[in-house]
């Protein structure tokens, strides 16, 4: 009997104790945290697929377990390679409120195969950054879109003179997921109405060399641009394209040419202004003379005698 009272005694406190322990560990910066990776829930255990490259919306919700000044929240993508990462702006939160916010994280677009684990790092932290910070991470499987070129390089002379041919070297790598067939790269100026087009030939998806073919995933081609020769001094910018039926990747570049002086065109366009002027007075000089014409011929007939009417006999018969 003793010993059933004292079992009894003991229930509220073990509860009291079960209740205290609770507490304790939902205690913290953040409770209930809920993330969002490009409009889907995305929880420790799962493992959602993302696009290289993509910029994509992660939206980040939880509940306040304590008064709290110049709180982050922090996202990050971590391969040890390719990491990138955007942070909040700082804000204080309020014990027991909810708060959501809404970062923007560009996803890595550079990793060895067609699909890749990443680690999405979740961080949310105050201005002490103790041990009720939160700090979790969540599997994302990178993925490459389907049919992706990209411009790794560009080498070329930074300046050049008018009429020069100069080689402009490429290396164009295939980031996209499938085989990329039949490649060209176009190097143009667009100002000076010039370009070059060469032949890259086809790009595995991976250096693994699945293909019978075993091309390569990355190639190097050079093509030779001329400046035709009346081209005028300046900075220009030098597009680079590289396509293929399925995609077109365009990145632009600047490039300095000795050429002619503009001020030459600008004592044509003073010869041309001077032309203009000349005909101006001309004409004005031929309508003065024909208003002056015009004029003396009024003077001569407003000072014109009429003459007089003479005077008829009248018969009476």
């Amino acid at each position: 009997m003793k010993n059933m009272k004292r079992n009894i005694l003991l229930i509220p406190f073990v509860a009291v104790l079960a209740l205290m322990f609770v507490g304790f560990a939902s205690a913290g910066l953040a409770n209930n945290v809920y993330v969002e990776l490009n409009g889907e829930e995305i929880g420790l255990n799962d493992n959602l697929a993302s696009f290289a490259g993509d910029v994509v919306p992660i939206k980040v919700t939880f509940t306040a377990g304590e008064d709290a000044d110049d709180v982050r929240i922090e996202v990050g993508m971590y391969d040890g390679r390719d990491d990138v990462d955007a942070v909040s702006n700082r804000f204080n939160t309020v014990d027991g409120k909810r708060y959501t916010k809404l970062l923007s994280l560009k996803l890595p677009s550079d990793f060895d195969g067609e699909l890749d684990e990443m680690t999405l790092s979740v961080e949310i932290y105050d201005a002490d950054h103790d041990t009720d910070d939160y700090d979790e991470d969540y599997r994302v499987s990178m993925q490459r879109e389907s049919y992706e070129l990209d411009v790794l390089s560009v080498d070329y002379p930074s300046k050049v003179s008018a009429g020069d041919v100069f080689p402009v070297s490429v290396v164009i790598e295939n980031n996209g997921y499938d085989f990329a067939e039949d490649n060209f790269v176009v190097v143009s100026i667009p100002a000076l109405g010039v370009s070059a087009r060469g032949y890259v030939g086809d790009l595995d998806s991976s250096e693994d060399y699945d293909h019978d073919n075993h091309e390569d995933d990355a190639t190097q081609k050079t093509v030779y641009l001329e400046i035709p020769a009346d081209a005028e001094t300046g900075v220009y910018e030098m597009e680079i394209a590289v396509y293929n039926d399925d995609s077109k990747t365009i990145v632009g570049n600047l490039i300095a040419v000795d050429g002619v002086d503009p001020a030459d065109d600008d004592s044509e366009v003073l010869d041309a202004d001077d032309s203009a002027s000349a005909s101006v007075v001309a004409l004005t000089v031929i309508l003065v003379i024909i208003f002056v014409v015009l004029l003396a011929v009024l003077v001569v007939l407003l000072t014109k005698k009429e003459r007089p009417i003479e005077e008829v006999e009248t018969s009476y018969y």
